[in-house]
């Protein structure tokens, strides 16, 4: 079988009739050149099916075309954080780049040279590989804040996840709620830090005793259950349950019925991250929409303008918006 080869910039400018150099211009986005040559080279480029060399361009351009993604041993599984990736990748592949997932505790950022920039999501503190990536010469932006007391990233993208807190908060107790009680996992993050202090504060504000069922380690299916009979047999018993991990609430409300707890009127409960299962429980479950799939798009947008900044350029924190999503689970006690 006879290969075609691949269609190259003397080929079109031979069919379009100009220099080769005014197709490399076009191509570029380059140069001084009219918009109807413009226009007329990209139509030739398209019709004899161009495809650029990206691989060559990198190389001019003195970049490695792929950009890495951290995520720590933690988030391993969660819908969350698989959302995430995908908006880095819709962004990635637009601008013609790879995407890098580099996992914790196996690939040290100072031993990957083939990307050309970095993004953070939830980096947790005295992480190894976050310290390593911070410490490098290479562009970060971080999907939350990053660590304090490490190096500064280039750019952060962050929610009000405080407020977040207290609006769902506000929407339980509109809903009827008195004794909220909070499921959290490890306070080793920015976000989770903010929504344990918001929920405390709003505690204390209201002169109610905090329900705080907080955990040094990565909650399991099994503990949120445990967690959960615990709560509901305690006295007095919490009348709303805020479960924080990712898509912890629907084992929430399978644990209270099957203690014959009629979910929406005995108990409201609410997920801090929305996602398919929270939609798809019966009752669906109110939560927090993170919009995982957009933010990692947004921190992707930012790092390409980091990388393309001048060095000396400076990126203020940027507010990524997050809402609460009312559903059933909250809604039946008004």
């Amino acid at each position: 079988m006879v290969r075609r080869r691949p269609t190259t910039l003397d080929d079109i400018a031979e069919v379009a009739g100009v220099s080769r150099s005014t197709v490399w211009f076009v191509l570029s986005d380059s140069g001084r050149v009219s918009d109807k040559t413009r226009a007329h080279v990209r139509q030739v480029a398209e019709d004899m099916k161009y495809v650029v060399n990206v691989g060559a361009r990198n190389l001019r351009n003195a970049r490695a075309g792929a950009i890495g993604v951290y995520l720590p041993e933690s988030t391993s599984g969660l819908a969350y954080y698989m959302d995430f990736i995908f908006g880095v990748i819709d962004v990635a592949s637009r601008n013609e780049v790879s995407v890098t997932v580099l996992p914790e505790g196996r690939t040290k950022a100072h031993q990957v040279s083939h990307v050309d920039g970095y993004i953070l999501v939830d980096p947790p503190d005295d992480d190894a590989t976050v310290l390593s990536i911070l410490n490098g010469k290479l562009p970060v932006v971080s999907g939350e804040r990053s660590p304090s007391g490490a190096p500064a990233p280039d750019a952060v993208v962050g929610s009000d996840h405080a407020n977040g807190m207290r609006e769902l908060l506000e929407h339980l107790s509109t809903s009827g709620a008195q004794r909220p009680a909070l499921i959290v996992g490890p306070a080793n993050t920015a976000w989770v830090r903010d929504i344990r202090h918001a929920y405390l504060e709003w505690c204390e504000a209201r002169d109610v005793a905090p329900v705080l069922a907080d955990s040094a380690e990565r909650l399991s299916a099994d503990d949120i259950r445990s967690v959960t009979r615990e709560l509901l047999s305690s006295d007095p018993v919490p009348d709303a349950i805020i479960s924080t991990p990712d898509g912890s609430a629907v084992g929430v409300v399978s644990t209270a019925r099957s203690m014959g707890i009629v979910i929406g009127t005995e108990l409201l409960v609410a997920g801090y991250a929305d996602g398919l299962a929270m939609e798809m429980a019966d009752p669906a479950i109110t939560a927090v929409d993170l919009s995982p799939r957009a933010f990692g798009a947004r921190c992707a947008t930012r790092l390409f303008e980091v990388i393309d900044s001048s060095r000396d350029a400076e990126f203020p924190e940027e507010a990524f918006p997050i809402a609460v999503i009312p559903r059933d689970s909250t809604s039946r006690r008004r």
